[in-house]
């Protein structure tokens, strides 16, 4: 990789629950805001919020030099487009245009998770492997697959959350059964919910009431991490990636979450080599850290070229 000295940027990462912002340079993170998206109030509100994040960025900040905007769903880099994005209700927004009128700034733009996966590809932990998956497990479930050092920029790539794990449970996405039904955040919080006389609020509260004993939470939390390592196992047998990252606030259960996926490939994977399985490194912030990527290939598109 042939890393040029970054540029200070302005990165803001957009997801359904909030939008992080950071003052970025490289994987140096020098200020960092946050926004509520507020999708309950609607997309077009939702839109607004991203943009008035970026103009106090702008304002706090005059001395970035572009601006790097990382959303879910399906994503047109180029065009600077948000199609679709199933949990925020976006359809066909320019944030390019959007943001680069707002702001006059250069704009990049690129999927959440995609951006996400460069990060940790370039600054933290698939640094030195040229076959890597990086899956952050949050509000929803996708993927970043780089194979031979590139990353695999298809915009319909990576949707592994709409893997049918048989869970039977409607998905936002208009099908049933889908892993997001099941491991994201808020569907772990919303089955155990389903189930139990007792109202946890995330999580990792299930996961602490299974800790103590909570035979339901138990029961959540294990068909959550069995189809996660059901759907891992599925991407391992066809592209047979070198190490996969977890990410995202799921993630934070450490072994609670790596152990019983490593079982599973052991099980599984029987004359396969099975992948290392990591926490990311960069943790909450890769998304962020991937805008301020594209940011500043907004400003030199060779910025991060293979040597």
């Amino acid at each position: 990789m042939n890393l040029k000295s970054p540029e200070l940027t302005i990165a803001l990462d957009a997801g359904g629950t909030e939008i992080k912002a950071g003052l970025v340079r490289g994987a140096q993170i020098i200020e960092t805001r946050r926004w509520p998206t507020e999708r309950e109030k609607g997309p077009d509100h939702a839109m607004v919020q991203v943009v008035t994040a970026a103009k106090q960025m702008h304002f706090e900040f005059p001395d970035a030099q572009a601006i790097g905007l990382v959303v879910p769903g399906v994503v047109n880099a180029e065009a600077g487009i948000c199609e679709y994005s199933e949990n925020i209700g976006w359809k066909n927004v320019p944030f390019g245009k959007i943001l680069s009128e707002s702001t006059q700034l250069p704009v990049g733009f690129a999927h959440d998770v995609r951006a996400g996966g460069r990060a940790e590809y370039i600054y933290g932990a698939s640094r030195g492997y040229k076959n890597s998956f990086f899956m952050p497990i949050g509000t929803g479930i996708a993927g970043a697959i780089i194979i031979n050092g590139q990353l695999f920029d298809n915009p319909f790539a990576g949707e592994i959350g709409h893997l049918d794990v048989k869970s039977g449970l409607p998905c936002a996405c208009g099908a049933s059964g889908c892993l997001e039904t099941v491991s994201t955040g808020p569907s772990i919080t919303s089955n155990y919910n389903s189930k139990s006389p007792e109202k946890l609020v995330s999580a990792e509260k299930v996961l602490e009431a299974a800790q103590r004993g909570d035979a339901i939470a138990r029961e959540v939390w294990n068909y959550a991490v069995e189809s996660i390592a059901f759907a891992l196992t599925a991407y391992v047998d066809i592209l047979a990636p070198e190490i996969i990252v977890l990410g995202g606030g799921v993630s934070k259960a450490g072994d609670e979450l790596l152990r019983p996926i490593e079982a599973h490939f052991k099980k599984r994977l029987t004359f396969l080599r099975p992948p290392k399985l990591v926490v990311a490194t960069l943790g909450d912030h890769a998304g962020m850290i991937g805008a301020g990527i594209v940011a500043s290939e907004a400003l030199d598109p060779y910025a991060y070229s293979e040597a």
